[in-house]
């Protein structure tokens, strides 16, 4: 891996997003310093590191690998705000049956506008419960790529709905004829549930999880 290059991909992403040092050191697990060190070439992460700091800014790992340093053009079904952030539909849940089109929309939530340009079709979901909370916390606005019929890789996380209810996080695996869907979280409450045919009729995946965020008007 080219360190210099790391560093300048890094650097733009932060520097183009909302992102404090303190808050990528508490994402990813970190110390502060190591965040300056990274952003100012010193050091780089391990390439397991390189997978979180790619997922938290909504872009392909490679790019943090690739010899050529490609521009991030804006789409444009991207709404600018202020040239920093684009603004996507929040949506409070979802039931089962309705198309997302006929879903009131709560509210427009700004996001960076990095992540925005690589998902211009995602949407916002409030996440209700702990089930998935070593990956996304209660409470916290996760983003969601549409579905559109590509496969789903075995450990995504996806939105799902099951058998009528709301919309719900989960980790993702098929197996042979049978869809598992996986809890990842500190509560041993949650257990994983298995779908064989015809129980399959009742999964509707609805996207996967690309990001989260934490409410605009949390208080730390």
């Amino acid at each position: 891996m080219e360190k210099d290059n790391f560093q300048v991909v890094f650097e733009k992403l932060v520097k183009n997003s909302s992102y404090t040092d303190a808050e990528l050191s508490r994402r990813l697990n970190v110390n502060r310093s190591t965040i300056g060190r990274w952003r100012r070439g010193e050091i780089s992460p391990p390439l397991s590191k390189i997978k979180e700091i790619a997922n938290i800014f909504g872009v392909s790992p490679l790019k943090f690998i690739s010899d050529e340093i490609q521009d991030l053009e804006r789409p444009k079904e991207a709404i600018s705000i202020k040239g920093t952030s684009v603004q996507v539909p929040l949506y409070g849940s979802i039931a089962a049956g309705i198309p997302l089109e006929a879903i009131p929309i709560e509210e427009y939530i700004e996001i960076p506008e990095d992540i925005g340009n690589w998902y211009p079709e995602a949407f916002l979901l409030r996440v209700n419960g702990d089930s998935m909370n070593k990956v996304v916390p209660n409470g916290a606005y996760a983003l969601i790529s549409p579905y559109n019929g590509e496969d789903v890789g075995n450990g995504d996380v996806v939105a799902v709905q099951v058998n009528g209810y709301e919309a719900t996080l989960k980790r993702f695996f098929r197996l042979h004829n049978t869809v598992v869907l996986e809890p990842d979280s500190y509560n041993p409450d949650h257990v994983a549930q298995n779908f064989t045919s015809p129980e399959l009729d009742s999964l509707r995946i609805m996207g996967k999880l690309v990001w989260y965020m934490s409410p605009p008007n949390v208080k730390y």
